[in-house]
């Protein structure tokens, strides 16, 4: 099943790893199955895009400090915490030598949010020039995709009043149209440095903007739309767009008329820990989040002002929350908690929010959280495990609760999917609320306009509960997790309709757009279609199956012809097989499509026809079923690769 990029990703599916992401800021859900980009001129005859709306194709508007995908609750530092790393950031940008800064530390650490208030800072002194919030948790292509990162850069450029240098970016796209294509080194120099250079010929950066941010590099996505044959090679992937970005970022930097400075966070990954290691040494400044920032200081100010702020919004003594902590022997609870933080940010957070709402009073909560106790001081996240353990079993039902977060995570775009979400996996109404509602302070379901939701406070949860060694027994491998989602979507095929009613303002065709693109995912369908489907099931989805956003419907009735063949024996389908074959061959006929003659059925029983065309010696099976004109040409876009393949041989 298709993994979102902080898991591996991409899809296992048949021994390779797809990475297939969204190809579009504006389609419904993934394009899981289109792997081509068109990155050209205008798709439609006859209209003509300018420089300008090319470049906006490829910006990332959610990825901006201040946008509104972001939201006011964007991670920002506590008044009168972190001013220490914030002292240091601000007087480097305005006075330090090095162009470039590594702000790094572990998970949890407060980077996004110290980075967030450095950006609110820069830009109320006007020295914000450019910002990128990478996030793996936004689940939107255009925000973990490097593609996306220089021209967003260069149109924050574009949108300052900066004389000539608008005008200087668009001649430089006009003249480079194909930019958008290139390697990030050379999309950093066409729409970057060209325009500055040409622009500081008749005037000085001395009162332009001051530093360019750019925030998760460590979050930045494999490349979308490849295939690859192992998890090692899709993490690869990821690890050159590490470097790729790190490289164009430093390239910008070390050109002496960019006059900028750029500050860069991310975890100390490998890839990333590796680069910075192999520049001169000065080339950049490294900023690690550890004690000598006094992050346990600020913790215990932050937690200190938070309980005193919940007591007085609850009518509470002044000694409320003292109390709790002197009946388990804790003398200062916020001192307490500073310190098991272990510099990680995201632990006292977790407990406020935690405190601020969930199951009984403010007072049973604070007990029931100091009772969960001590981490292993040995582990580095113990502590933050032995929180998130403890919040996560105050669910009725922690097993399905941990299986529906990850079910979740699956889903690319899950601010614009959630109610899909939510309806696709509710067995009964209520069932979201019932499950996830006490897990408030690790999940926000709901919206402040009350429309369904599913935003994750912090990456570092889906960290925990990928990693059996930190979440125990509430760790499910992958093909569990698989199979608990497949049962809901086999229901719902069973039920031919959502078990729970569609929200109010949503239709039905609005659900099975959703519904029949996720399908036939290959591994969600090989585990769906375990459950036993009778052929007025499948013509329910036949029939609605013209409504999937795919860019090509039909490939997801072609997919389910290949996938629900893969296990039969060469002298015998499947029951599963047979029904789903049998209706999918009556629906090819009935609209007129190419269906596999007697002889290839026979073929395909001894060796199954596959789907892509690793040799193009081979036959793939969208040339033997599919509309007359798209069988035709897959079958010449074969045969061209083959005859390329000869040539090169000769």
């Amino acid at each position: 099943m298709v993994r979102r990029p902080g898991e591996h990703q991409g899809v296992s599916a048949g021994g390779k790893i797809y990475n297939y992401n969204d190809n579009s800021n504006h389609h419904y859900g993934d394009n899981r199955h289109n792997i081509s980009h068109f990155h050209g001129s205008p798709s439609t005859p006859g209209t003509y895009k300018g420089p300008q709306d090319r470049l906006e194709e490829f910006v990332s508007r959610g990825a901006a400090h201040d946008s509104a995908e972001r939201g006011t609750d964007a991670p920002k530092c506590y008044p009168e915490t972190r001013e220490a790393v914030q002292g240091a950031l601000l007087s480097h940008i305005e006075h330090g030598e090095a162009k470039v800064v590594w702000l790094t530390g572990p998970a949890g650490a407060g980077k996004t949010a110290i980075m967030g208030t450095i950006a609110d800072k820069c830009h109320a002194r006007r020295w914000l020039a450019g910002s990128f919030f990478i996030s793996v948790s936004a689940m939107k292509v255009d925000r973990c995709s490097k593609r996306y990162i220089i021209p967003t850069l260069a149109y924050h450029l574009f949108q300052l009043d900066i004389p000539g240098l608008p005008a200087a970016i668009l001649a430089a796209i006009a003249s480079n149209p194909s930019v958008f294509d290139k390697r990030l080194n050379q999309q950093v120099e066409i729409l970057i440095l060209e325009p500055i250079r040409k622009v500081l010929e008749n005037t000085d950066a001395s009162s332009w903007p001051k530093a360019i941010l750019v925030d998760g590099v460590d979050e930045c996505a494999a490349d979308e739309g490849r295939e690859f044959e192992t998890e090692q090679d899709c993490q690869r992937s990821q690890e050159a767009n590490h470097r790729e970005v790190l490289s164009a970022l430093f390239q910008a930097s070390s050109d002496p008329s960019f006059p900028f400075h750029v500050i860069i966070a991310s975890r100390p990954e490998r890839a990333i820990e590796g680069y910075f290691s192999s520049l001169p040494k000065g080339a950049i400044k490294k900023m690690f989040l550890d004690s000598n920032y006094n992050p346990e200081a600020d913790m215990e100010l932050y937690t200190r002002a938070m309980l005193i702020q919940i007591g007085m919004e609850c009518g509470l003594p002044e000694n409320w929350y003292p109390r709790a902590g002197q009946v388990l022997g804790i003398e200062d609870v916020p001192r307490y908690w500073a310190k098991e933080a272990s510099g990680q940010f995201v632990y006292v957070a977790t407990l406020i929010r935690y405190v601020q709402s969930g199951p009984g009073t403010r007072y049973e909560r604070l007990e029931r959280a100091l009772n969960w106790g001590k981490g292993d001081s040995s582990k580095p996240f113990s502590a933050l495990d032995a929180l998130y353990d403890g919040i996560l079993r105050t669910s009725p039902d922690p097993v399905l609760a941990v299986k529906w977060i990850r079910a979740v995570l699956y889903y690319f775009r899950r601010e614009e999917l959630a109610w899909y979400i939510a309806t696709v996996l509710e067995s009964s109404p209520g069932e979201t609320g019932y499950l996830l509602g006490p897990l408030s302070s690790l999940i926000r379901i709901v919206k402040e306009d009350g429309e369904p939701d599913f935003y994750f406070y912090h990456k570092s949860l889906p960290d925990f509960l990928q990693d059996p060694q930190r979440s125990g027994d509430l760790h499910f491998p992958d093909d569990e997790v698989d199979s608990f989602q497949a049962s809901r979507y086999s229901a719902v095929l069973k039920n031919k309709g959502p078990l729970v009613p569609l929200p109010a303002n949503r239709t039905l065709d609005a659900f099975m757009a959703g519904f029949c693109s996720y399908l036939t995912d290959p591994n969600l369908f090989r585990l769906a279609i375990n459950h036993r489907h009778d052929a007025g099931d499948v013509d329910w989805w036949l029939g609605h199956h013209h409504l999937a956003q795919y860019s090509n419907a039909t490939s997801g009735v072609i997919r389910a012809f290949e996938v629900v063949h893969e296990k039969c024996r060469w002298y015998a389908c499947c029951r599963g097989c047979n029904v789903w074959r049998k209706c999918i061959r009556e629906y090819a006929k009935a609209n007129e499509w190419r269906v596999p003659t007697v002889l290839e059925t026979l073929r395909d029983r001894l060796k199954p026809f596959p789907w892509h065309y690793d040799d193009p010696r081979e036959e793939g099976i969208d040339e033997l079923l599919g509309p007359v004109d798209c069988v035709s040409r897959n079958r010449e876009y074969r045969l061209q690769r083959l005859e390329q393949e000869r040539s090169k041989g000769s």
